[in-house]
This record gives C-alpha cells, sequence and structure tokens, in this order.
C-alpha cells in the first residue's frame, strides 16, 4: 500500500518542477541577452563619445593655432607700429631743433639788420654816436664780458679816432658809487682807443668788486680834433649782478 502512495506523489511534482527550471532558463536567457545589449550599447557610446571628444580636441587645436597666428600677427604690427613711432619722434625732434636752429639765425639776422639800418638810416646824426652796449656774465661770479658798438652814417666817409671813457653807477655796501674802467679792468686802462671809418665793436672784460651793485654805465668818447664834441649816453645795467 505505502509505495503506491509514494508513486502518486512523485508524479503530482514533476510538472511543476520542469515548468519552474524552464522559467529559470530563461530567465538567465533574457539577463545574458540584456547584458549583451548593453555591452553593445556601451561599445557604441564609448566610440561615440571618443569621436566626439577627438573632433572637439581638434577644433580647439585649430581654435588654437588661429588665436596663436592672431597673436603673431598683433606683436608684429605692434613692433611696427612702435619702431613708425620711435622714427616719427626722432623726426620730431630733428624739425623742432632746426626749427630753434632757425629761429636763433632770424633773431640774429633780425638784430644784425637793426644794427645796419642804424647805420645807414638817413635820419641818424651824422655825428658819432654809441650804436649799442651787451653785458654779458663773465664764468666767474661779478665778472662780465662788456661789447660796445660805436658808429656814424655812412655819409661820414672820413676816420674817426678817440677815446672811451666808462663808468658804472651803482651801490657799495648800500651807499651810492661809481666806478671807472680803471676800476674794473685787470690792466687798470682807464679808456679804450677806437678808430673807424663806419663801425667798430670794442670789447673788454670787467671785475666788479664785492658788494657793489651797478644799476647805470655810462659811456662817455672823446673824438680827437678841436671841432669834435664829446659824445655821452648812459643805459640801464641790463644784466642781474652775480
Amino acid at each position: 500500500m505505502k509505495p503506491a502512495r509514494v508513486q502518486r506523489r512523485t508524479g503530482l511534482h514533476e510538472p511543476r518542477l520542469r515548468g519552474g527550471r524552464v522559467l529559470a532558463v530563461i530567465a538567465v536567457l533574457v539577463g545574458l541577452a540584456l547584458i549583451g545589449v548593453a555591452y553593445e550599447l556601451g561599445q557604441r557610446n564609448a566610440g561615440y563619445n571618443r569621436i566626439a571628444a577627438s573632433q572637439r580636441e581638434a577644433a580647439l587645436r585649430r581654435q588654437l593655432l588661429d588665436q596663436q597666428k592672431t597673436v603673431s600677427e598683433l606683436k608684429e604690427k605692434v613692433a611696427s607700429l612702435e619702431t613708425a613711432a620711435m622714427v616719427k619722434a626722432e623726426a620730431y625732434r630733428q624739425v623742432e631743433d632746426r626749427l630753434g636752429e632757425l629761429q636763433a639765425r632770424i633773431q640774429q639776422q633780425s638784430e644784425q639788420l637793426a644794427f645796419y639800418q642804424g647805420i645807414v638810416g638817413a635820419d641818424q646824426q651824422a655825428g658819432l654816436r654809441v650804436q649799442d652796449l651787451e653785458v654779458l656774465p663773465g664764468e666767474q661770479p661779478g665778472t662780465f664780458s662788456l661789447r660796445l658798438v660805436l658808429a656814424q652814417a655812412l655819409r661820414n666817409d672820413r676816420r674817426i679816432s678817440g677815446k672811451v671813457e666808462l663808468v658804472v653807477q651803482g651801490q657799495q655796501d648800500g651807499q651810492p658809487a661809481s666806478l671807472s674802467l680803471a676800476d674794473l679792468t685787470a690792466d687798470r686802462a682807464d679808456n679804450l682807443n677806437f678808430s673807424f671809418r663806419y663801425f667798430q665793436n670794442l670789447t673788454t672784460e670787467l671785475s666788479l668788486p664785492d658788494g657793489f651793485a651797478p644799476s647805470r654805465v655810462t659811456v662817455r668818447l672823446r673824438p680827437r680834433g678841436s671841432k669834435r664834441k664829446d659824445v655821452e649816453k648812459s643805459f640801464d645795467w641790463p644784466v642781474a649782478s652775480s
């Protein structure tokens, strides 16, 4: 009796076991298939990402090269502009120097023209006169270089000779004082000699004593000849004393 019941139980459960195994196998196969699909998709995506990255890298490399080329061109342009600016600045400097020279020459020529106009002018007096006086500072304090221009009108073609006396007025330690040419020159000469037909430049070096402040210069011309009169002219001291 017992063996017969055992056989019946076995017959009832075998279909269920076989059905479960089939489902398990199907599940495994489906899982493997999904894994394969996922792997393939991953490979494709990975490949796509690599291609995109390579393309992006290439694009960035091209942009970098273009920018480097632009920078190089800009550097060359800046260097060219700097060179042009230097050339332009040098040209401007040369023009300014030349302009300064021309202006100085024009000033000198204007002074010379005025001087000669004073000599040949019809309205000038016929006799001897002091045309100009110039005093320039010397190299040492208290020393000066004096230039005196004497002239007579061109219609007087006779030579004239004589002596020049010079007196510098001012203050010595706050008191009025006058110094003659002999007091101011190293050789202690009391006058300068002149001899000319139309004009003459006379120069001498002056040395003022300490504490003396000059204010005026009086020039007296003493021509030779009983019929010629002395000529006197005063000038303000033209420079600040050292």
